[in-house]
């Protein structure tokens, strides 16, 4: 069956002297192992089009139950030449793909988080600040798409209300914000401007909008421990990003 579908270009690896095997994100089929035959030769059409964070037109040829499927034809739709231009762009948009890599399985739809991811690169491309927040906004709208976003409002455990969560720390737990009596034992804090920052990212409906956020430092940094640290509790196997020890170690 010949399908066409828009993609993004997740990863890409060397297959024998000439092909590559390309990982995309597609609209109609979700995560999708493709083979592009003769992608690294000189003038393959595939050549410029299987780059990471490339947005493309792809033609497969798809058999079901085949792990890899064949790539007859890609195309490049937006290329986002901004993304590459700057390093903390370049970081914050390999850590969203790297994102996807990690939490999707193969041929399960989510049109709604390719539209997230393609919004999220579309935003980045262009941002002149504040691209944590972009990273972090990314973060709780995939939660939330995978059924696992963090409880702001009441206990996670016992579901007392806001009201009876006030002080000046709240614990954080595995699901969420926990209430004094259900944090006894809990060993992450997380301060009152740090949750009202979760929340606004929670509440926003864009990535662009999120952008206009400024908390201070402290609280970016908390919250990306927190929003790192309930992505390890919740993906089996993830133990953060490769792409920030990368770069952590070349800046």
């Amino acid at each position: 069956m010949i399908v066409k579908t828009d993609a993004i270009v997740l990863s890409t690896m060397k297959y024998r002297e000439t092909s590559k095997i390309a990982r995309l994100y597609t609209r109609e089929f979700g995560r999708v192992s493709v083979l592009a035959k003769g992608a690294r030769a000189a003038k393959s059409p595939f050549r410029s089009a299987l780059e990471p964070m490339n947005h493309v037109a792809a033609v497969i040829y798809k058999k079901d139950n085949r792990e890899l499927q064949l790539l007859s034809q890609c195309d490049v739709l937006r290329s986002f030449k901004h993304l590459s231009e700057e390093i903390e762009k370049l970081q914050t948009a390999l850590a969203g793909l790297e994102l996807v890599n990690v939490v999707t399985h193969e041929e399960e739809r989510n049109e709604e988080l390719f539209e997230l991811l393609l919004s999220f690169l579309t935003a980045v491309n262009v941002a002149t600040k504040n691209l944590k927040v972009a990273l972090y906004y990314f973060e709780m709208r995939l939660t939330g798409l995978l059924g696992f976003q963090p409880e702001l409002d009441v206990c996670s455990q016992c579901g007392r209300s806001a009201e009876e969560l006030n002080g000046d720390a709240y614990k954080f737990g595995q699901s969420g914000i926990l209430c004094r009596r259900c944090g006894v034992n809990a060993t992450t804090t997380l301060f009152p401007s740090s949750l009202s920052f979760l929340r606004a990212l929670r509440r926003f409906s864009t990535v662009q909008a999120a952008l206009n956020l400024h908390p201070a430092p402290s609280v970016q940094e908390q919250v990306g421990r927190i929003l790192r640290r309930h992505l390890q509790t919740h993906i089996e196997g993830f133990h953060g990003l490769r792409s920030e020890e990368v770069f952590a170690a070349i800046t």
